[in-house]
């Protein structure tokens, strides 16, 4: 009995570790790209620009981020993913130092969007090999795990950019976020083959097991209305992501300036406050899963998500109105959390739990691709309209975000029961 289930317990976290090399990966990857959105009020005081100047630099990044996430989706099984993983974050450190050096603002857009570029690599390359390589058991922890990288890397580079800017050393961010990529590019050279080989003979043991089990072999086929579902709910999930990344790295980028102008706050303080918002969407992912029991239909459970996020976007409203700093962060807490509770289901869960139906790193890509097609409108768009008519006017928009969102989810609750009918009736 012992030699039975030996293995089984060696393995598992021979799995985790190639799961932790994901995540150490991903979430240093943030240091070197949410370093520019984190000190943004800064570099708009060091350059003397205004903020839709200011917001232009992440606009680039975020553009060529998104197209690559697309662009990476569909070629992702085509290259060496060890080596293009360590070239992506190596490229990534040098622009940092780059940037970290310069005093010309005329090429700092220039630099953030080969940062993009670059960046763009990481994220459906590591999806697909964690698809690829984790038994069934370990996509739960995968997906949690890999939920938390956004957050953990936003805090870490928000954390250190309040230091900096107390001491005014901005530009510290860059320089530490370059090291810290580099490091962290050597450690995934070395170790990567060792994690990959284990993780996948732990998934050979269960896939053997599960065929000397099953008396006739799983039924893989679907109809057409089934696929046809598939698709339409794929469809809508692009939609949903944009809105939800204009709303989440639109208050990343922005609440920093907000709390700096609507409440006279200084930099380092108002960074700080800003730490809030990845603290408490850590447990994002997590509860992205516990909401996908109560609500198995990932449009369906985007869509009560959206519902929350406007009635909070509507108490941020009421704060600005009243100077009410303390229910302004609420609101900001619970808006950001639940967009980023719904970035980890589109972007993580869906693609991992779906990999028996879909490309899990194509559609990793596609559906990250159209998240920071969200962001690239929340950098440079909400800039402006704040620069034209004030931060109300950026809450309004959003808010209408969310109601154009109810409205796509109604019509394709319509159709979705259309095609369910369609189905048992063929």
């Amino acid at each position: 009995m012992k030699n039975i289930f030996h293995p089984k317990e060696n393995t598992v976290s021979n799995a985790v570790f190639l799961i932790f090399l994901g995540w150490l990966v991903y979430t240093i990857s943030y240091l070197g790209k949410v370093n520019y959105s984190a000190n943004i009020t800064q570099v708009i005081d060091f350059y003397g620009i205004t903020k839709a100047q200011a917001g232009i630099v992440p606009t680039f990044f975020f553009f060529a981020y998104g197209v690559g996430q697309v662009i990476n989706g569909l070629l992702c099984k085509k290259y060496n993913m060890k080596w293009m993983v360590f070239l992506s974050l190596f490229v990534s450190g040098i622009v940092n130092l780059i940037l970290a050096v310069s005093t010309n603002f005329s090429i700092v857009k220039w630099l953030w969007l080969i940062n993009g570029i670059s960046l763009s690599v990481l994220w459906p390359t590591i999806v697909r090999q964690l698809s690829e390589a984790l038994p069934k058991k370990a996509l739960g922890v995968s997906s949690v795990v890999m939920g938390t990288t956004v957050a953990i890397g936003t805090l870490i580079i928000y954390g250190l950019s309040s230091v900096f800017a107390a001491i005014h050393k901005f530009k510290l961010s860059f320089y530490t976020a370059a090291i810290a990529i580099f490091v962290v590019a050597f450690i995934w050279i070395i170790f990567y083959n060792k994690a990959l080989s284990s993780a996948k003979k732990e998934r050979d043991q269960e896939e053997s097991i599960e065929i000397t089990q099953s008396d006739k072999p799983i039924e893989k086929t679907q109809k057409k209305g089934e696929r046809t579902l598939l698709f339409t709910s794929i469809y809508v999930l692009c939609f949903f992501a944009i809105g939800v990344n204009l709303i989440k790295d639109g208050l990343t980028t922005w609440v920093p300036s907000i709390l700096k102008e609507e409440f006279f706050m200084s930099d380092s303080l108002s960074i700080l406050l800003t730490l809030l918002l990845p603290v408490l969407a850590v447990f994002g992912n997590a509860c992205a899963l516990k909401m996908h029991k109560i609500f198995p239909d990932y449009v369906n459970l985007c869509a009560v998500a959206f519902g929350i996020i406007g009635v909070f976007i509507g108490i941020i409203i009421g704060s600005l109105s009243f100077r009410i700093v303390s229910l302004m962060l609420v609101g900001l807490l619970v808006v950001n959390f639940f967009a980023s509770t719904l970035n980890s289901l589109i972007t993580g869960i869906f693609p991992l739990f779906m990999r028996e139906k879909v490309n899990s790193g194509l559609f990793a890509g596609v559906l990250n691709g159209f998240c920071y097609l969200g962001s690239t409108i929340s950098s440079y768009g909400l800039g402006a309209i704040a620069d034209n008519f004030g931060w109300t006017a950026v809450f309004i928009t959003l808010i209408g975000f969310t109601i154009i969102s109810i409205i796509v989810w109604s019509v394709y609750f319509c159709l979705k029961r259309f095609l369910i009918k369609d189905v048992h009736r063929n």
